[in-house]
């Protein structure tokens, strides 16, 4: 399998671009966040020499290949294919994916019902009611609104 193919004096000077470019921005310009941070941070607080751009270079490589012995070789970016769902698991994702949205949908019909209905039973017992307890009824059929 061919990733890419380098033709000729043109392909050459394509790759060197491609490499100035990884370089640049895979050592150089971390290098360069390094020193600033170094620089701004360490110098003024606690006193430490001040950082050049190879120093800082140097800090970056440093840290990276710290990080990457401490992590044991294992890199959080993985090259690797990862395996393709079946048809019967995606199925069941989605069934739980369009579960999981009607009960939102339920959820937000529910926190947005502010209306409050009069007990059955209570209208026909409203004959037998006391003056204050027809006014109580008549607080609690009250429909709020936003007032501006």
């Amino acid at each position: 399998m061919k990733i890419f193919q380098i033709n000729g004096f043109k392909g050459l000077i394509m790759a060197a671009f491609i490499a100035c470019c990884l370089f640049a921005g895979f050592v150089v310009f971390p290098g360069i966040v390094a020193m600033f941070l170094w620089n701004k941070y360490l110098v003024g607080l606690l006193s430490f020499p001040v950082l050049n751009i190879f120093q800082g270079v140097l800090l970056w490589g440093i840290t990276a290949v710290s990080y990457y012995i401490i992590t044991n070789g294992k890199l959080p970016v993985s090259l690797e294919t990862p395996e393709t769902l079946s048809d019967a698991e995606l199925g069941m994702i989605m069934k739980q994916a369009h579960i999981k949205s009607d009960l939102r949908k339920i959820n937000r019909m529910i926190q947005k019902s502010d209306r409050f209905e009069k007990n059955p039973k209570m209208e026909h017992n409203s004959s037998m009611t006391s003056p204050m307890s027809e006014k109580k009824e008549e607080d609690e059929n009250i429909k709020f609104t936003n007032v501006k």
